[in-house]
Protein backbone atom coordinates (compact mmCIF):
# COMPACT_ATOMS: atom_id res chain seq x y z
CA UNK A 1 0.00 0.00 0.00
CA UNK A 2 1.04 3.43 -0.79
CA UNK A 3 2.06 5.80 2.81
CA UNK A 4 1.51 8.65 3.65
CA UNK A 5 4.12 10.81 6.70
CA UNK A 6 1.96 11.48 9.78
CA UNK A 7 0.09 14.80 9.37
CA UNK A 8 -1.18 17.32 11.66
CA UNK A 9 -3.79 19.37 11.39
CA UNK A 10 -6.05 21.14 13.63
CA UNK A 11 -9.50 21.57 13.00
CA UNK A 12 -12.28 24.15 12.64
CA UNK A 13 -13.14 23.30 16.48
CA UNK A 14 -9.64 23.34 17.30
CA UNK A 15 -9.04 20.01 17.88
CA UNK A 16 -6.18 18.53 17.09
CA UNK A 17 -5.98 15.50 14.52
CA UNK A 18 -3.59 13.10 13.18
CA UNK A 19 -3.45 11.49 9.65
CA UNK A 20 -1.67 8.70 9.14
CA UNK A 21 -1.44 5.27 6.83
CA UNK A 22 -3.56 2.84 8.47
CA UNK A 23 -1.43 -0.78 9.88
CA UNK A 24 -2.46 -4.14 10.49
CA UNK A 25 -2.61 -2.92 14.06
CA UNK A 26 -5.66 -0.98 13.29
CA UNK A 27 -8.23 -3.54 12.14
CA UNK A 28 -10.37 -3.73 15.86
CA UNK A 29 -10.48 0.15 15.87
CA UNK A 30 -11.04 1.01 12.17
CA UNK A 31 -14.13 -1.68 12.58
CA UNK A 32 -15.60 -0.29 15.53
CA UNK A 33 -15.16 2.85 13.72
CA UNK A 34 -17.10 1.43 10.34
CA UNK A 35 -19.82 0.25 13.36
CA UNK A 36 -20.25 3.62 14.36
CA UNK A 37 -20.24 5.74 11.19
CA UNK A 38 -22.89 2.39 9.48
CA UNK A 39 -25.19 3.09 12.66
CA UNK A 40 -25.07 6.65 11.94
CA UNK A 41 -25.17 7.91 8.52
CA UNK A 42 -28.04 7.57 6.16
CA UNK A 43 -25.33 8.37 3.22
CA UNK A 44 -23.47 4.79 3.29
CA UNK A 45 -24.46 2.27 1.02
CA UNK A 46 -23.78 -0.72 3.78
CA UNK A 47 -26.22 -1.48 6.13
CA UNK A 48 -25.49 -2.03 9.76
CA UNK A 49 -26.72 -6.09 9.45
CA UNK A 50 -24.52 -6.56 6.45
CA UNK A 51 -21.01 -5.52 8.00
CA UNK A 52 -20.09 -8.58 9.48
CA UNK A 53 -16.35 -8.24 9.42
CA UNK A 54 -14.38 -9.86 11.97
CA UNK A 55 -10.68 -8.46 13.49
CA UNK A 56 -8.73 -11.32 11.16
CA UNK A 57 -11.08 -10.00 7.74
CA UNK A 58 -9.88 -7.01 8.83
CA UNK A 59 -6.63 -7.17 9.11
CA UNK A 60 -5.74 -9.25 6.12
CA UNK A 61 -8.02 -6.89 4.01
CA UNK A 62 -5.27 -4.00 5.57
CA UNK A 63 -2.01 -6.51 4.52
CA UNK A 64 -3.50 -6.50 1.21
CA UNK A 65 -3.79 -3.36 0.79
CA UNK A 66 -0.19 -2.72 1.89
CA UNK A 67 1.30 -5.34 -0.33
CA UNK A 68 -0.28 -2.84 -3.06
CA UNK A 69 1.79 0.27 -3.29
CA UNK A 70 -1.18 1.89 -5.75
CA UNK A 71 -3.73 1.53 -2.87
CA UNK A 72 -3.70 3.77 -0.09
CA UNK A 73 -5.60 3.60 3.69
CA UNK A 74 -5.49 7.05 5.54
CA UNK A 75 -6.80 7.51 8.90
CA UNK A 76 -8.08 10.54 10.96
CA UNK A 77 -7.94 9.88 14.87
CA UNK A 78 -8.35 12.46 17.56
CA UNK A 79 -5.89 11.74 20.45
CA UNK A 80 -5.91 7.55 19.28
CA UNK A 81 -9.65 7.55 18.68
CA UNK A 82 -10.34 7.01 14.87
CA UNK A 83 -12.42 9.99 13.80
CA UNK A 84 -12.21 9.89 9.75
CA UNK A 85 -11.00 7.13 6.97
CA UNK A 86 -10.51 7.40 3.56
CA UNK A 87 -9.68 4.19 1.03
CA UNK A 88 -8.73 4.48 -2.40
CA UNK A 89 -8.35 1.52 -4.54
CA UNK A 90 -6.42 1.89 -8.02
CA UNK A 91 -7.74 0.10 -10.84
CA UNK A 92 -6.48 -3.75 -11.22
CA UNK A 93 -6.91 -4.30 -14.99
CA UNK A 94 -4.06 -2.54 -17.04
CA UNK A 95 -6.59 -0.51 -19.25
CA UNK A 96 -7.60 1.03 -15.94
CA UNK A 97 -4.63 1.22 -13.85
CA UNK A 98 -4.35 4.59 -14.23
CA UNK A 99 -7.17 5.10 -12.12
CA UNK A 100 -8.83 4.40 -8.91
CA UNK A 101 -11.45 5.21 -6.60
CA UNK A 102 -11.94 5.92 -3.19
CA UNK A 103 -14.37 6.11 -0.26
CA UNK A 104 -14.42 8.37 2.91
CA UNK A 105 -16.54 8.90 6.13
CA UNK A 106 -16.05 11.15 8.74
CA UNK A 107 -17.60 10.44 12.65
CA UNK A 108 -21.07 12.84 12.82
CA UNK A 109 -19.82 14.68 15.56
CA UNK A 110 -16.69 15.41 14.00
CA UNK A 111 -18.26 16.37 10.20
CA UNK A 112 -17.67 20.14 9.43
CA UNK A 113 -14.46 20.41 11.15
CA UNK A 114 -12.46 19.83 8.05
CA UNK A 115 -11.34 16.55 8.71
CA UNK A 116 -13.05 14.95 5.24
CA UNK A 117 -11.26 18.28 3.26
CA UNK A 118 -7.84 17.01 4.99
CA UNK A 119 -8.09 13.53 3.99
CA UNK A 120 -9.13 14.28 0.56
CA UNK A 121 -6.75 16.75 0.02
CA UNK A 122 -3.81 14.42 1.54
CA UNK A 123 -4.97 12.09 -0.98
CA UNK A 124 -4.69 14.28 -4.02
CA UNK A 125 -1.23 15.17 -3.19
CA UNK A 126 -0.19 11.82 -2.57
CA UNK A 127 -1.82 10.53 -5.95
CA UNK A 128 -0.15 13.62 -8.03
CA UNK A 129 2.96 12.53 -6.83
CA UNK A 130 2.35 8.47 -7.64
CA UNK A 131 3.73 7.79 -10.69
CA UNK A 132 1.31 5.56 -12.58
CA UNK A 133 -2.05 7.36 -11.65
CA UNK A 134 -3.84 9.75 -13.59
CA UNK A 135 -7.29 9.99 -12.19
CA UNK A 136 -9.28 9.79 -9.32
CA UNK A 137 -13.10 8.88 -9.19
CA UNK A 138 -15.98 8.71 -6.48
CA UNK A 139 -19.72 7.69 -6.38
CA UNK A 140 -21.91 9.65 -3.74
CA UNK A 141 -25.32 9.77 -2.84
CA UNK A 142 -26.82 12.87 -5.18
CA UNK A 143 -28.73 13.55 -1.66
CA UNK A 144 -25.54 14.12 0.01
CA UNK A 145 -24.81 17.41 -0.67
CA UNK A 146 -22.19 18.67 1.90
CA UNK A 147 -19.88 15.59 0.68
CA UNK A 148 -21.03 17.03 -3.21
CA UNK A 149 -19.92 20.64 -2.39
CA UNK A 150 -16.88 19.48 -0.46
CA UNK A 151 -15.12 17.57 -3.93
CA UNK A 152 -16.34 19.77 -6.16
CA UNK A 153 -14.27 22.31 -4.05
CA UNK A 154 -11.64 20.22 -4.40
CA UNK A 155 -12.04 20.19 -8.21
CA UNK A 156 -13.76 16.82 -8.75
CA UNK A 157 -16.46 17.47 -11.54
CA UNK A 158 -20.18 15.25 -12.49
CA UNK A 159 -19.38 13.01 -14.29
CA UNK A 160 -22.15 10.41 -14.67
CA UNK A 161 -25.92 9.79 -12.51
CA UNK A 162 -26.94 6.46 -12.02
CA UNK A 163 -30.96 7.06 -11.33
CA UNK A 164 -32.76 4.72 -8.62
CA UNK A 165 -29.12 3.50 -8.41
CA UNK A 166 -29.98 3.21 -4.22
CA UNK A 167 -33.07 0.97 -2.78
CA UNK A 168 -33.57 2.27 0.62
CA UNK A 169 -35.45 -0.09 3.54
CA UNK A 170 -38.32 2.28 2.98
CA UNK A 171 -38.95 1.92 -0.90
CA UNK A 172 -37.51 5.13 -1.52
CA UNK A 173 -34.91 5.91 -4.15
CA UNK A 174 -31.89 7.43 -4.34
CA UNK A 175 -29.14 8.47 -7.53
CA UNK A 176 -26.03 8.31 -7.83
CA UNK A 177 -23.76 10.72 -8.99
CA UNK A 178 -20.57 10.20 -10.24
CA UNK A 179 -17.62 12.58 -10.04
CA UNK A 180 -13.99 12.57 -10.98
CA UNK A 181 -10.70 14.39 -10.67
CA UNK A 182 -8.08 15.21 -13.69
CA UNK A 183 -4.70 14.83 -12.18
CA UNK A 184 -2.15 17.36 -13.78
CA UNK A 185 0.01 16.10 -15.84
CA UNK A 186 3.43 14.34 -14.89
Amino acid sequence: MGWIAPIKIVDKYNRYIDLRTAEGRDAESILEFNRTVIASEAHLLTVPEEFTLTVEEERDWIERMRGNENNLVILAEDQGRIVGFLDFLSGQKRRIAHTGSFGMSVRGDYQGGGIGKALLQTLIEWAEKHPRLEKISLEVFATNVKAIELYMKMGFVRESLLRRQIKLQDGHYVDVIGMGLLLPDK
